[in-house]
């Protein structure tokens, strides 16, 4: 073999590396300014409790066809269980590797789900009837009063992991590894 082809080759597979590096670091950039920005990092809900927090839904009477927010949707994958319980499904994310990583699941799965890359906190939610939310104690004070000022009545709250300050509880799921606050408006 000439050597200008292994040079070749190795240029290649050089170009390629940096290639893959440089949107690594982009993401990971982007990551930590939605982190800083947000003071939310990213984790998952078990599917496990997913299935069970729908299934309090059911319970308590949220018939199909309702609008679910899902606040700092992620991936998506609450909104596409949600959908196959019948339900509609809206998610904000400002991650943008995981808002694209969620239109990309949309696109696999057909599905009528929305996934809006925009701060849920400048929008209004006022025509939802759950709102979902995973986010973190340090930043739950300020949710609750933007759900309390923009939902309509009635309407039921459901936070994974963390408390909403000074909204009393209806309801308290044993989802582990964390417990599931409902609230209703």
């Amino acid at each position: 073999m000439d050597i200008s082809y292994f040079l070749i080759i190795l240029y290649i597979l050089l170009a390629i590396i940096i290639a893959f590096s440089l949107i690594f670091l982009f993401f990971s950039l982007q990551a930590i300014i939605t982190i800083l920005r947000t003071k939310v990092p990213f984790a998952r809900t078990p599917d496990e409790n997913i299935e069970k927090i729908l299934a309090e839904l059911k319970k308590q009477n949220i018939p199909a066809n309702s609008l679910i927010y899902d606040l700092g949707c992620g991936d998506g994958r609450i909104l596409f269980t949600a959908e196959r319980h019948g339900y509609r499904a809206i998610g904000y994310e400002l991650s943008l590797f995981q808002y694209l990583k969620g239109l990309i699941k949309k696109k696999l799965k057909r599905s009528k789900v929305e996934i809006i890359r925009k701060n849920f906190m400048e929008e209004n939610l006022g025509d939802a009837d759950v709102i979902f939310t995973f986010l973190v104690g340090k930043v739950m004070p300020q949710i609750g009063e933007k759900l309390r000022s923009n939902l309509k009545r009635d309407a039921t709250v459901i936070s994974y992991g963390f408390t909403i300050p000074d909204w009393p509880i209806n309801k308290i799921l044993n989802t582990k590894p964390s417990l599931t606050y409902i609230y209703r408006t």
